[in-house]
């Protein structure tokens, strides 16, 4: 019973992870419900030996701002791993997916539970800009290649 107990804990974070995705799949399924689906990676020279202590940030974002219009947050341990943020997922609603034509999608760590708050550790990587002016429905690749630079 304690093994069966220990492999559930281990495994608890990578549920969790994927179960973000079953909610966002029912999203993506919905017509004109726009979503990304985003592969998450982290440089290795980047990864902290305590990626378990790191929360992980993924949010999209219109170009030159850091205001998430969908946005994840998990552990920077479950990288590589694949996210799916959707229209649902916004922190204000007047600020969604579905009011932004280009976005970029922006993946940051931090050993700060709170995303404001910047620390000269804190690492980040950013997608390419993005257009829903031709689908609902995008891909992007994000990897956390370079530190984050307090502004």
């Amino acid at each position: 019973m304690k093994k069966l107990l220990a492999v559930a804990c281990l495994l608890l974070p990578f549920l969790a992870f994927s179960g973000q995705q079953g909610k966002s799949d029912q999203a993506w399924a919905e017509k004109g419900s726009r979503a990304i689906t985003v592969q998450v990676n982290i440089a290795q020279h980047l990864l902290p030996e305590d990626a378990d202590n790191w929360t992980l940030y993924v949010y999209a974002a219109q170009p030159n701002t850091r205001l998430p219009l969908a946005n994840f947050k998990g552990k920077l341990s479950q990288l590589p791993g694949e996210v799916i943020l959707d229209e649902s997922m916004y922190l204000l609603p007047h600020l969604t997916l579905r009011q932004a034509e280009e976005v970029v999608i922006v993946a940051k760590a931090s050993k700060s539970k709170n995303p404001h708050k910047k620390s000269a550790e804190d690492v980040i990587g950013y997608s390419g800009a993005l257009n829903f002016s031709l689908a609902d429905k995008l891909e992007a690749s994000v990897t956390i290649d370079q530190n984050d630079v307090a502004q």
